[in-house]
């Protein structure tokens, strides 16, 4: 299974995912600001990172465009999990090369399967 990176100032959320990742066998490590995903993000090599948009410190959207500017992240399969639904929110995601784009709130089954899906499509995981 993957070690997944979730990065949420929420902490109900990161809960939540957290319960329904290990469920299914993933490692979950989390962050509750940008800085600290970022530097997590790069230290602990996860297989993927689940991220939010608003938070302390720094914004998901400067986390993930310094983890596509870094050769140690760039390639890392990122998911952002945010109440940022507007048009120019998500098409900002969208053309940061998200690999998927969730909105808050959210049916955690369906994020689950969303994991399983880009991880196995980014041949993180294999396929069932």
């Amino acid at each position: 299974m993957a070690t997944i990176l979730v990065v949420d100032d929420e902490p109900d959320v990161v809960e939540i995912v957290r319960f329904r990742l290990e469920k299914e066998g993933h490692t979950v490590i989390s962050a509750a600001d940008g800085p600290t995903g970022l530097i997590s993000a790069v230290s602990r090599h996860p297989d993927m990172v689940i991220l939010d948009v608003m938070m302390p410190g720094m914004d998901g959207f400067e986390v993930l465009r310094r983890m596509k500017n870094d050769a140690r992240t760039a390639q890392t399969p990122v998911i952002m999990l945010t109440a940022k639904a507007d048009f120019s929110s998500v098409a900002q995601g969208w053309n940061m090369d998200v690999d998927n784009y969730v909105t808050k709130p959210f049916e955690v089954d369906d994020l689950a399967e969303t994991v399983k899906n880009v991880l196995t499509f980014r041949g993180k995981l294999a396929s069932a």
